[in-house]
């Protein structure tokens, strides 16, 4: 397994185990290059007159994901927490998206397990999910397209008026 690379832990070492936020940065771009994704790291563009940086680029065939670690600790309250950068994550991407003329895949990784699947078409992946989520990637894309479609479709019936 991919994950093996960093090293088994038990629950009593978690604390002790913990990378920080650099390291869990590189522990995500590695994962994803042991799946065949060439990686650009910590990616910094400018676009509409603002700095913006990406922590992991990845590519793989025509598709390109757009990677927000997120290593916040069990103190902190998350999921707002997630939700709210899983806003900003998006934003970024849309700016990537317009300035590399490119349809991206927005993720944010997170450390903890928050059970949060998405936030507004950004995946929220747990770390130890990562590598399933990767060889399944297209997979996935698909399932939020069609949530995406089908809430399109609720969102049009219900200005409609029809319900």
């Amino acid at each position: 397994m991919l994950l093996a690379l960093f090293g088994e832990h038990e629950a009593d070492d978690e604390a002790d185990k913990e990378p920080t936020w650099q390291e869990f940065e590189e522990q995500t771009r590695d994962v994803l290059e042991c799946a065949g994704f060439s990686t650009d790291f910590r990616k910094v563009f400018v676009a509409a007159g603002r700095r913006h940086e990406i922590d992991v680029v990845a590519h793989r065939f025509d598709t390109t994901v757009l990677i927000d670690a997120k290593r916040y600790g069990k103190a902190r309250p998350r999921s707002s927490s997630i939700r709210a950068q899983a806003r900003k994550h998006l934003a970024r991407c849309s700016e990537f998206d317009r300035a590399f003329s490119v349809s991206s895949v927005p993720v944010i990784v997170s450390w903890i397990d928050d059970a949060l699947l998405s936030e507004g078409g950004c995946f929220i992946v747990p770390f130890d999910k990562l590598e399933d989520f990767v060889v399944h990637l297209e997979r996935y894309v698909d399932s939020i397209a069609e949530l995406n479609a089908r809430d399109s479709i609720i969102d049009n019936i219900n200005e409609d008026g029809i319900f």
